[in-house]
């Protein structure tokens, strides 16, 4: 992870200079002349990182001769979610040109083609083709509510068995494969193969241009210290809101101290750490409901949300508040910066979601994703194609679309600004995805269950706790008997 970090710091950001995930390989500077990359018939020139900053894939070279390696896409915002590891064309702008040095280096390297067939979100579309034994497609990246599904349907292959696979790798977010881990087995994934996990990933937005008129500090080193918590957060905002229409009440016409979206407060809860659901030390998933914790967090939130420092917006994340410049802090998701902030007239910056309070061990930044998957309709004598390049591409993506993909959202600006390209790394190197939200469990929103109202955290818990249980069970048992054979 300090290596990615180093290479932000370097300012070798619009695409780094490349060493392959094995070997060195050519490429384009698109920041050189970006308007040329498409035309340019053969737009890479060999080249070599420094070694401090190369990753391995450690994989052997190998000739899959021509193999076409399909990857079922649904959609996700109006694109394919495939969109996200490969693309056809270099268009000239930098996530997508760094897509396309991926694409081309390991179709080079392995001798294979990468194709993209879509599937939109058509659940049908997905189950029909592995339930029937066709040999259709290599993965799929799906919809959350698809993907989850068909995993514990005993629709994928466990990819802990997959032999290209080092899960120690960073490409691997570690606390992501942790909570998508069930019984031991791992069957759908949101690793660094694809950057729409970190699209979705739910933080801090701040717009330093408010803060410093509010005479604020950003607080990068409250971060660095293990300080920026749900309290602090709070203590931030309080009367930093503007009366601009002189109306008497704080709305969408004036400047408000925290906005969010209808999208954002499963992904908060787990940030908060409490996940609800936890494995016990023999890796048993059990119901652990923290009363206290959870009573402390919505009682700090009703509050927060009851004051004129705070304002949920219709849209899903804020964006309506944020982008012109109208809020201090956004709790949105990282993919906003990329696809909307990025022309806005105001310097703004990244800040990871507070912890709960500073006994929490780390910050937890929670994401929503297109989840991928391996099915089980893959031919063994393939695997050992899937695996390779699954690992490769995952490497090659993780190395050098992340950096142009950060530099991106941060407007080119991070050369100029280290103290967001930690922050982008902190986050990125927390994220994780709720389980109760993966797999539909009680209590997945339990801010959203108790609204913004006096109904009490214990009594919801001793009446929903029951069901829980149940589902949580059932949740188990299906995974058990894949273990099993069954």
């Amino acid at each position: 992870m300090k290596k990615l970090f180093s290479l932000l710091l370097a300012g070798l950001l619009l695409l780094p200079v490349f060493t392959a995930c094995g070997e060195s390989q050519e490429n384009s500077d698109p920041a050189a002349d970006s308007n040329q990359t498409a035309a340019n018939e053969n737009p890479t020139a060999e080249t070599a990182a420094p070694e401090e900053t190369a990753l391995s894939d450690d994989l052997p070279d190998a000739d899959f001769g021509g193999y076409e390696f399909r990857i079922a896409s649904g959609m996700g915002e109006g694109i394919p979610m495939a969109n996200r590891i490969t693309v056809e064309d270099y268009t000239g702008t930098p996530v997508t040109d760094a897509l396309r040095d991926s694409t081309v280096y390991i179709e080079d390297r392995f001798n294979v083609k990468l194709t993209t067939l879509i599937y939109d979100n058509d659940k049908t579309a997905y189950t029909s083709a592995v339930t029937a034994g066709d040999d259709a497609y290599d993965i799929q990246v799906a919809a959350d509510y698809i993907s989850y599904g068909m995993a514990a349907s005993g629709m994928f292959i466990d990819m802990f068995s997959v032999e290209q696979f080092n899960f120690d790798k960073p490409w691997w977010p570690k606390r992501m494969t942790e909570t998508l881990s069930i019984c031991g087995s791992l069957y759908t994934t949101s690793s660094y193969l694809s950057y729409m996990g970190l699209d979705w990933t739910r933080a801090l937005l701040i717009n330093k241009d408010y803060a410093e008129r509010q005479g604020l500090t950003v607080p990068y080193d409250k971060v660095r210290e293990g300080t920026w918590t749900l309290d602090s957060m709070i203590a931030y905002v309080e009367g930093v809101s503007n009366d601009l229409d002189g109306n008497g009440k704080i709305d969408k016409q004036d400047e408000i101290g925290f906005v969010t979206g209808s999208q954002t407060w499963y992904c908060l809860q787990e940030s908060m750490d409490i996940p609800v659901y936890r494995k016990d030390a023999e890796g048993n998933l059990i119901l652990d409901f923290d009363i206290d914790r959870v009573d402390t967090y919505v009682t700090k939130m009703r509050a927060l949300m009851n004051t004129p420092d705070f304002l949920q917006t219709s849209d899903f994340f804020g964006v309506e508040m944020f982008k012109p410049g109208k809020a201090l802090l956004c709790y949105g998701q990282i993919g906003d910066a990329y696809s909307s902030y990025r022309e806005v007239d105001f310097k703004y910056g990244f800040l990871p979601t507070p912890k709960f309070d500073e006994a929490q061990a780390e910050y937890i930044n929670c994401c929503t994703d297109g989840p991928w998957a391996i099915p089980i309709t893959v031919p063994a004598d393939h695997m050992d194609v899937v695996g390779t390049i699954c690992e490769g591409l995952s490497c090659r993506n993780y190395q050098y679309v992340l950096p142009a993909y950060f530099e991106t959202s941060m407007k080119s600006r991070l050369a100029d600004s280290p103290d967001d390209a930690e922050m982008l790394q902190l986050i990125a190197d927390t994220r994780t995805t709720s389980f109760s939200y993966a797999n539909d469990l009680t209590f997945k929103n339990i801010l959203s269950d108790l609204g913004n109202n006096d109904k009490g955290v214990a009594s919801y818990y001793e009446k929903s706790s029951k069901a829980a249980n149940k589902l949580l069970e059932k949740l188990v048992s299906s995974y058990e008997s894949l273990k099993d054979g069954n």
